[in-house]
């Protein structure tokens, strides 16, 4: 083993061979764990996010069980400023936050709407975000809490429209 200067460990870095990015380069670090995997992919419970820098601010949650699965997301707050997160119990307890904890979005979660192909466009729903812990990597999809910000689908223009 080599150390670096600092004298920590290099990080050991994986190759997934993706189905849709190509060859992408990894490290344990990165990985995120989703303990129920996902509605419909609840064996995926292993992924990486993956940004394309001419992509911006697209994130790619690219399976490491299956190279042919990768979804396309999107910061809420890219699509909705004002979005607000609201968690259940259940969610902060899966994300292993405590229930009473102020969580923060960009100090403590990240928050990605799936992005789905809707006839010429895509639309995102934003009242069931992918909530990655920044602390310790898991992640859940929440489902509806509280108040629900809706569908939002990308216009011919370019901007996002609430569609309900």
């Amino acid at each position: 083993m080599t150390a670096t200067p600092e004298g920590i460990a290099p990080a050991t870095v994986h190759v997934i061979q993706s189905t849709h990015l190509g060859d992408i380069d990894w490290s344990p670090g990165c990985e995120l764990f989703l303990p129920v995997g996902l509605p419909g992919f609840e064996d995926e419970r292993r992924m990486i996010p993956v940004e394309v820098p001419v992509q911006r601010p697209l994130v790619f949650l690219q399976s490491l069980e299956t190279p042919g699965t990768c979804f396309v997301s999107l910061p809420v707050r890219t699509i909705f400023p004002a979005y607000r997160l609201q968690l259940s119990e259940e969610d902060c307890a899966a994300l292993l936050f405590e229930s009473d904890r102020e969580i923060s979005i960009g100090a403590d979660v990240l928050c990605l709407a799936l992005l789905v192909p809707f006839e010429n466009t895509v639309q995102a729903n934003l009242d069931a975000p992918i909530v990655i812990n920044l602390h310790n990597r898991r992640c859940i999809q929440a489902l509806p809490f509280g108040s629900a910000a809706g569908y939002f689908r990308l216009s011919d223009a370019g901007n996002w429209e609430s569609v309900c």
